[in-house]
């Protein structure tokens, strides 16, 4: 990655294996905390590790990005001898060794905490479509987050013409499902929006798929069984014109951690 930094190289490559490790019991974990509070605790706790950590690597990816573009570098990859400004590395070598220091604490009471690991589903394994309907039960201590993302949705820059994204991002299993269907389903945003739609990508990313998937969802009843992409596009467009509308693409995968 970086000739005069290889420390900081072994550091993150570090953070993101610890990050590996603890992803195996999240599943576990999710449906563990309703009943019990020390697991509700321990993944409050993680959420706002998993953040830091999260945001740590998109400042490498940053500055490494930047660096680039000012042509002080060439190709950027972990391997390759490249320079990164040592004023930069010297501010986050600390913040990665606390990060992953605290992710490893967290790690140590996953056997006290009685968690067991499973496994992400990867490609080439069918996950389990979800649907807009929420389970009370499922969200603790988010109603910050909560009331962020409807503040976000319900704002004078998401009421514009043009399309606003908001996206929910992370590590598989802390969340973003449950976190994202109780801001879809608020009393709030349902009457914001005249047009809502939940579609959930689940498999591996077909535009034909989800575009008739939106379709379907909004109640599109003109639609035929040899329609082509750009005609079903054609077709969403025309649904949708003139309409404030909200569509939530959830459970959109991509087992690549640094993509």
């Amino acid at each position: 990655m970086f000739r005069k930094h290889k420390d900081h190289v072994k550091l993150l490559k570090k953070l993101k294996m610890t990050l590996r490790g603890i992803q195996i019991v999240l599943s576990d974990a999710e449906n563990k905390q309703a009943s019990n509070p020390s697991v509700r605790d321990w993944l409050n706790e993680l959420r706002d590790a998993v953040d830091f950590a999260e945001n740590l690597i998109e400042e490498v990816n940053y500055e490494a990005l930047r660096l680039k573009v000012e042509g002080q570098h060439q190709n950027f990859s972990e391997t390759s001898n490249q320079q990164v400004s040592d004023e930069f590395f010297l501010n986050i070598k600390d913040k990665l060794e606390d990060t992953i220091e605290t992710l490893k604490d967290l790690q140590e009471q996953i056997g006290l905490l009685g968690l067991k690991e499973y496994f992400i589903s990867t490609k080439q394994e069918t996950r389990t479509p979800s649907t807009s309907l929420v389970v009370d039960s499922g969200i603790f201590g988010r109603q910050s987050e909560i009331e962020d993302l409807i503040d976000r949705l319900l704002s004078e820059g998401a009421s514009g013409k043009n399309l606003t994204v908001v996206p929910i991002v992370g590590m598989g299993g802390l969340g973003k499902t449950t976190l994202a269907k109780v801001v879809y389903n608020d009393e709030r945003v349902q009457k914001h929006f005249g047009l809502t739609a939940w579609f959930c990508v689940s498999e591996e990313y077909d535009a034909f798929i989800i575009t008739k998937g939106i379709l379907q969802e909004i109640g599109s009843t003109n639609l035929k069984a040899d329609d082509n992409i750009n005609q079903l596009q054609v077709k969403v467009k025309e649904s949708l014109k003139g309409k404030k509308f909200l569509i939530v693409l959830d459970d959109v995968w991509n087992d690549n951690y640094n993509e």
